[in-house]
């Protein structure tokens, strides 16, 4: 049984996932810390803490933590504080000395919390909403105390359904797949949290370039969240010995080229795949218990909260249940908690389950869950059924998009992030090439615009310059990117190379000699007609500003073939680009 938990507390902890902690034999002891009958936690009272703690920095407070029984310590004393820079914060938090870090004798509090975050993913530690604790599991007990600690550590991951779901994904041993293509599916598709760097994206930039520091630069530092979380949980499994390590030569349709280059990857091994059967369910072994928590269904964004709420509520009903359920009961359980859905958003929900890590048969009207799950609580918070204005927007959308996936809703968070503005250049490239149809690149960096587009066929021929902007309240379309998308504009027509020695326009063929130019981003603010005008009137170049709703649209109708490329060129008519009927 699945518990609702009424609470008054309302912090909120990243738990379900994990980022950049890798260290098997160092997850072992932040577990064992919390076994005061363990000699790591004796070794952590009489030497580590006394040393590496200064007393202004929390010694006794940590020790007697370390001393109560059962241990049961509060997220502060166990993670400690953030200081700047980082390379000069004190050891405060007991992780910290509990972990030897690369160039100290601890760690800091990001990765301590990570290993906190690592802990509770496996089963190993649990965690009490309303004193903010955490405690050791019986699970936990039997990892401190075990010989083989390795057996136990690989029946947890297989038991993380993220970790299962990598797993699963690389089942064929013929199959290597790139961080990007395992992030691509997992977790709910649609929302910021969930986005994975669009691979043929990445592909092509490496491709475009031959600078050794930019590749590296691509090669490392392109990656969203949930990239990292697909990586970091692989190469546990790496670890493990459940996958291995790999090279993969990858050619992928970028627009209306072929691009190609090499990414690292992962396939299975043949001890991965007796463990993949056995935690399936065969006739010797029964299917592995999967731990999940309110935390891992959602990971960023205002209605983070909410989004946890609904999808554990929605995964009781179908744990509870243990048979076939409808989509409309579903929603008919959710409105006894005052949260109103459609349909549309409970299917999508179900099928971010399975890409979560769980096991579950879904038709066309109803899902049922195959899968056992741990108890876990749902913390009942007052005033959490209203969704904010963007996710409102997002579920009464979902039954209008009938032919392009529900993957792109995330463009709608990306659109308002300006932290992530290339993320939302990538993904809405993606969108324009995949679903439109055009041809084109992404471009970006200096010099150049963001991205271009072009069709050249007998019924069509026309270019775009497209700039894409990711702005928190609205974009206003300042003075400075005027006169930047003017200087583009001139260099396409005179196309020198004194001009711009990059030479960008080239991606343009030699056939299409009409050209438009477009602003894309999730709203607009001020006068934007008038501001479009005035560019447009310098060079005799018309152009449009298109909110993201409106590219989602207009994607599904050509997708649905109500609308062409043809139908798309009328819309550029220096005001906000309106769906053409």
């Amino acid at each position: 049984m699945i518990n609702i938990i009424q609470t008054t507390s309302k912090k909120t902890r990243a738990f379900g996932w994990v980022q950049d902690s890798g260290n098997l034999d160092a997850l072992c002891d932040v577990v064992a810390l919390f076994d005061e009958t363990s000699p790591f936690h004796k070794e952590l009272v009489e030497n580590k803490i006394p040393i590496l703690v200064a007393e202004e920095n929390g010694k006794a407070e940590m020790l007697k933590a370390l001393n109560t029984q059962p241990v049961a310590i509060n997220y502060k004393l166990l993670i400690g504080s953030h200081t700047t820079p980082r390379s000069e914060s004190p050891c405060d938090g007991i992780v910290q000395a509990a972990v030897k870090g690369q160039k100290r004798d601890y760690i800091g509090d990001w990765p301590a919390d990570n290993f906190v975050r690592w802990g509770h993913a496996f089963g190993f530690i649990a965690y009490n909403y309303d004193t903010d604790t955490f405690s050791i599991t019986e699970k936990g007990r039997n990892l401190v105390h075990a010989t083989d600690k390795k057996e136990l550590l690989i029946q947890a991951a297989l038991s993380y359904p993220p970790a299962f779901r990598i797993v699963s994904l690389l089942k064929n041993p013929s199959d290597v797949l790139t961080k990007f293509e395992l992030a691509g599916k997992l977790g709910f598709i649609g929302e910021d949290g969930f986005v994975s760097y669009p691979l043929a994206s990445i592909i092509a930039a490496l491709a475009n370039t031959s600078d050794a520091k930019e590749r590296s630069d691509i090669r490392s530092d392109w990656e969203s969240s949930l990239d990292k979380y697909a990586r970091t949980i692989a190469q546990w499994l790496v670890k493990l010995g459940l996958l291995e390590n790999d090279t993969k030569e990858i050619s992928l349709q970028y627009g209306n080229h072929i691009v190609s280059d090499t990414l690292g990857g992962f396939r299975i091994t043949p001890v991965g795949e007796r463990y993949l059967r056995n935690a399936s369910g065969n006739s010797r072994h029964s299917r592995n218990e999967k731990i999940v928590s309110y935390e891992m269904f959602a990971t960023k964004g205002s209605d983070r909260e909410y989004l946890r709420l609904r999808r554990s509520l929605i995964l009781k009903f179908l744990a509870d249940k243990k048979k076939n359920c409808t989509f409309k009961s579903i929603c008919e359980f959710l409105k006894y908690y005052n949260l109103a859905e459609t349909t549309e958003t409970v299917k999508d929900d179900v099928l971010g389950f399975i890409n979560l890590g769980l096991e579950l048969s879904v038709d066309e009207n109803s899902a049922e869950l195959k899968d056992t799950i741990c108890d876990f609580p749902i913390p009942l918070y007052k005033d959490l059924t209203k969704k904010s204005e963007l996710s409102t927007t997002k579920d009464e959308i979902r039954s209008q998009l009938q032919y392009i996936s529900h993957e792109y809703l995330s463009l709608l968070d990306l659109a308002f992030d300006n932290s992530q503005n290339r993320l939302f250049e990538m993904k809405a490239m993606e969108l324009f090439l995949n679903e439109y149809g055009f041809n084109g690149n992404h471009l970006g960096g200096t010099s150049k615009p963001d991205g271009v587009l072009f069709t050249n066929t007998e019924d069509s021929h026309y270019g775009i310059i497209v700039d894409m902007k990711a702005y928190s309240k609205g974009y206003t379309l300042p003075v400075g990117q005027r006169d930047e998308m003017l200087r583009y504009i001139r260099e396409n027509i005179e196309r020198k190379k004194e001009l711009n020695s990059n030479e960008w326009w080239n991606i343009f063929p030699s056939e299409v000699d009409k050209f438009y130019f477009m602003f894309v981003s999730g709203s607009f603010k001020g006068d934007m007609q008038e501001k479009l005008e005035k560019i447009a009137l310098v060079h005799d170049v018309k152009g449009s500003a298109m909110s993201i709703l409106t590219a989602l649209f207009v994607a599904d109708k050509i997708q649905g073939k109500k609308m062409t490329l043809q139908d798309f060129e009328k819309g550029i008519c220096n005001t906000e680009y309106k769906v053409c009927s």
